[in-house]
């Protein structure tokens, strides 16, 4: 991590995972713990996580989504949808 706190740069996909199965107990792709949060770029944290379940509609409804940010900066998104356009433009994109 870097003085600022800015999450260190990574290769592949760092922002969401997901599962293929509602039955199963562990994700099929799961982003790293200290993955950045999308709000900020700062790496989120146990102290101050909060995670975001959402599905896409259409080809991808298959499988269910989740990412993580910052509890404290979903907690002034306004919208209540947390960055949740900002992931699935981001699923579409990468083809998961």
């Amino acid at each position: 991590m870097s003085e600022a706190g800015l999450a260190e740069v990574r290769t592949g996909n760092a922002f969401y995972g997901w599962l293929d199965d509602p039955t199963q107990t562990e994700p099929s792709y799961e982003p790293p713990r200290d993955t950045p949060c999308p709000f900020c770029g700062h790496a989120v944290h146990a102290d101050d996580v909060s995670t975001h379940s959402l599905m896409y509609r259409g080809q991808y409804a298959a499988r269910s989504y989740f990412y993580r940010t910052h509890r404290t900066c979903a907690d002034r998104d306004e919208t209540g949808t947390a960055m949740d356009g900002f992931i699935l433009n981001m699923i579409a994109r990468n083809g998961d």
